[in-house]
């Protein structure tokens, strides 16, 4: 996995007022945590992270560089203006290259399944992620899913999942995606007996709306 190198600055103060300034002068407020360390509180230009994750992959791994000291850092969590989308925050994560870490890892579903392409099946998506634990070194980017042998009936479970150096740390029973059977309409056929007592009874009910006009007219004789 490709790491970068991101350089930072550490914060003087925290809060939202310092978090404010920050932003203000074009950069994201941050902090730095992990098992062995003690958290502190930094800031990243916006430009030099955009600049990061452009050349970082999904899950990357950051050398993060902050006062002359670096860090291997994942990005934990990303905190976002809910009307504008803007990045407002930033939680890293510092790891140790030599012990086991959690993380979640998109699936993407790959080929094109039997069962939809000549059964007219659904491919059904249970998951979208998964939780796996290895060393930083085994990090992989997304977990690649094959679904062209799924007829219709078929599932893929966390147990068909293997993957090198890699623990899943999913329930191995849980469905990760599957090819239901096509959904079938049956649509109701109208009989010629009963088109002709629905046309009679429509007749009967004309004619009935016939007669009190007739004999409204009559009312109206008789009183002149």
């Amino acid at each position: 996995m490709k790491e970068v190198i991101l350089e930072a600055s550490l914060r003087k103060s925290t809060g939202k007022g310092s978090a404010r300034q920050s932003r203000m002068a074009g950069n994201i407020p941050a902090v730095v945590y992990g098992p062995e360390i003690d958290s502190f509180p930094i800031e990243v230009s916006e430009k030099v992270m955009r600049q990061a994750v452009k050349e970082a992959s999904f899950n990357a791994i950051f050398d993060l560089q902050v006062d002359g000291k670096t860090n291997k850092v994942l990005i934990r969590d990303i905190h976002r203006d809910p009307i504008t989308l803007k990045v407002t925050h930033l939680d890293f994560h510092a790891i140790s290259m030599n012990k086991p870490i959690r993380i979640n890892v998109r699936i993407v579903l790959i080929g094109e399944s039997i069962g939809v392409k000549t059964d007219g099946g659904i491919l059904q998506s249970s998951m979208r992620e998964i939780e796996i634990s290895c060393l930083p070194k085994d990090i992989i980017e997304v977990i690649e899913v094959d679904v062209s042998e799924l007829n219709v009936g078929d599932s893929i479970h966390v147990r068909d999942i293997d993957i090198a150096n890699v623990t899943i740390l999913a329930e191995e029973r849980r469905t990760v995606v599957s090819c239901a059977a096509p959904s079938v309409v049956v649509e109701e056929e109208t009989t010629d007996e009963e088109d002709e007592e629905g046309e009679g009874a429509e007749g009967a009910a004309a004619e009935g709306a016939e007669a009190p006009a007739e004999g409204a007219e009559n009312e109206k004789k008789d009183e002149k």
